[in-house]
């Protein structure tokens, strides 16, 4: 019993993930549900900011870990729930008879991440992995795109399904190669070839919830195919977990980080300059948002294959202050969608004119997605090009810079049109209060932690140092 406090978000969040499947099970009234999905999700965040204190191994030692790290990301998580689902609460890009059930899948698929940033064995690791994954496959489906959504869901299964067999067979290497499935074990086994194939290909299943290159393909297909609440959590909930899930990993390698370092050198730079070309010929407007997930999951690269504790500490700053800025994007992306069609960048045309808010929520989102003061993105980048200066590739610097200056194209070709092309014919954009209330509290934390990022900082830097051991 006393090691129940260690679950204390876990228990919370499976409580509303109960509540919210009673709902869709008996029927409940959408706006309903909304509430209960949104009140589970604030309980779920405020008991994860309680157990950042937290210490401990619930279980027998080296499955479980409650840590500084394992919090942060559970706080993450939990952040980017209550967007997500504060963002549902229009839902006209879902079909309307599972708009009920898109609250418990992505209930659902959080737990499975919570588990995934705590879990240090293997086999706990790879299930929590698939729990998470189940939800978000069901999630990508119910949207109301028809061939264009089943085209979206089927590629992000068939991209999951194949992503996970090589993750598991990378898993069965490092076995072999270790005797064990402890982490901790694995990583003091040493460096042999052996083992470090089998965490190249168990990488595999991470790089693909990063929409990192070269599992990338799906993440501009179901973006756009996608309902636009499904496609905020996949571009936030499911980088935070996959960031959080690949330091883990690399955890492993103890000592022997040169070829893992090439390979993740390699990957980093094709997600930025893929992501980043590919988004400059876009003219929807949440595909492009998916190839910019795929630029971004490049930048966070930078960090982890920088295999220190500045490095870590960077890619968890950046992927924490990256969930508001998503989230805000896609709430302009809602709001502007007429019975569930994606919005074009020509329909942001005059967005300043015919919503004032949203012309500034969306300003400060593609602020912060290029690195402009004064939002986090700055710091973020600052963070990420200090840590790969220190390990002595300043060309790696230079690469990353030419793409960011690539990405300042199509951010500010978004803020263009919304600002000074003409609205021409399209009218007002009206915002509900639960909308109006989110469009603030995006814009709020955009702006708080790009003038005042320490605490934030703070947060990234003590999950690195327990990571890491120092």
């Amino acid at each position: 019993m006393s090691s129940f406090h260690f679950f204390a978000p876990e228990i919370v969040l499976l409580v509303g993930t109960l509540c919210t499947f009673l709902c869709a099970a008996f029927g409940a009234k959408r706006d309903f549900t909304w509430w209960v999905s949104l009140w589970a999700a604030i309980a779920t965040f405020s008991v994860s900011v309680w157990g950042l204190k937290l210490e401990g191994q619930p279980f027998s030692e080296g499955i479980y870990q409650v840590d500084a790290f394992s919090q942060v990301f559970k706080v993450g998580v939990a952040g980017a729930l209550v967007l997500c689902v504060a963002l549902a609460q229009r839902q006209d890009s879902t079909r309307e008879q599972a708009r009920v059930d898109m609250h418990f899948v992505f209930h659902l698929s959080a737990v499975g991440m919570m588990l995934l940033v705590s879990a240090t064995e293997l086999l706990t690791l790879y299930l929590a992995l698939e729990m998470s994954a189940y939800g978000l496959y069901i999630a990508a489906a119910l949207g109301r795109g028809g061939r264009v959504t089943a085209e979206a869901a089927a590629k992000y299964i068939l991209f999951g399904a194949a992503s996970s067999a090589v993750s598991l067979f990378g898993l069965s290497l490092v076995y072999g190669a270790s005797q064990s499935t402890y982490i901790a074990d694995v990583a003091a086994s040493g460096g042999s070839p052996l083992l470090i194939t089998g965490i190249v290909l168990l990488l595999a299943g991470v790089l693909y919830k990063l929409a990192a290159f070269p599992v990338h393909a799906w993440a501009p297909d179901t973006y756009q195919g996608a309902s636009h609440e499904a496609s905020a959590f996949l571009g936030t909930a499911s980088k935070v977990a996959g960031v959080g899930l690949i330091l883990r990993v690399l955890s492993m390698a103890g000592a022997s980080t040169a070829d893992l370092q090439t390979v993740l050198i390699v990957v980093a730079v094709l997600s930025m300059t893929v992501g980043n070309l590919s988004a400059m010929l876009q003219t929807d407007f949440k595909r492009l948002m998916g190839f910019s997930a795929v630029a971004h999951a490049g930048y966070l690269l930078l960090g982890v294959l920088c295999f220190s504790e500045l490095g870590a500490a960077a890619a968890i700053f950046y992927v924490l202050t990256y969930v508001p800025i998503v989230v805000a994007a896609f709430l302009v992306i809602s709001a502007l969608s007429e019975d569930g069609k994606n919005p074009s960048i020509a329909d942001l045309a005059g967005l300043y004119k015919r919503s004032p808010l949203l012309g500034l929520v969306l300003l400060a989102s593609m602020f912060g997605l290029a690195g402009i003061p004064p939002t986090p993105g700055l710091a973020g980048k600052w963070f990420l090009f200090s840590a790969v200066i220190e390990t002595g590739r300043t060309w790696l610097v230079l690469v990353a810079a030419i793409n960011a200056t690539i990405s300042l194209y199509y951010y500010l070709l978004v803020v263009r049109s919304a600002y000074l092309a003409p609205p021409g014919e399209r009218g007002d954009v009206s915002l509900t209060p639960s909308y109006r209330g989110l469009a603030y509290l995006c814009l709020g934390l955009i702006l708080f932690m790009g003038f005042y990022p320490a605490p934030v900082w703070a947060l990234a830097r003590a999950a690195a140092q327990v990571l890491l051991g120092s």
